[in-house]
C-alpha cells in the first residue's frame, strides 16, 4: 500500500480585518469552503458580529478582507 504525503508552506493564519481576532485554518475547514465557490473566497461571521471575506492568494497565503456595502 502507498502512502501520499501532502506537504504544504502555505501561511495559514489570518485576522479578522474588524478587530484583529486570530484565525488559524490548520484543519484546512477555510481552504475547503473556498475551493467550493466559483469566487474562491468565503465569508465568515466573527465573534465581532462582523462578516468578513476570505480567500488564499496565488502564494498560499491566508488573505482575510472587509466586505463592503453595495
Amino acid at each position: 500500500m502507498k502512502t501520499y504525503f501532502h506537504l504544504t508552506f502555505a501561511k495559514i493564519n489570518f485576522e479578522c480585518p474588524y478587530c484583529e481576532k486570530p484565525y488559524v485554518d490548520s484543519e484546512d475547514i477555510y481552504l475547503n469552503r473556498c475551493s467550493k465557490n466559483k469566487s474562491g473566497c468565503t465569508t465568515i461571521k466573527c465573534q465581532c458580529e462582523m462578516t468578513f471575506g476570505m480567500t488564499y492568494d496565488i502564494t498560499g497565503k491566508a488573505v482575510s478582507y472587509k466586505i463592503g456595502k453595495r
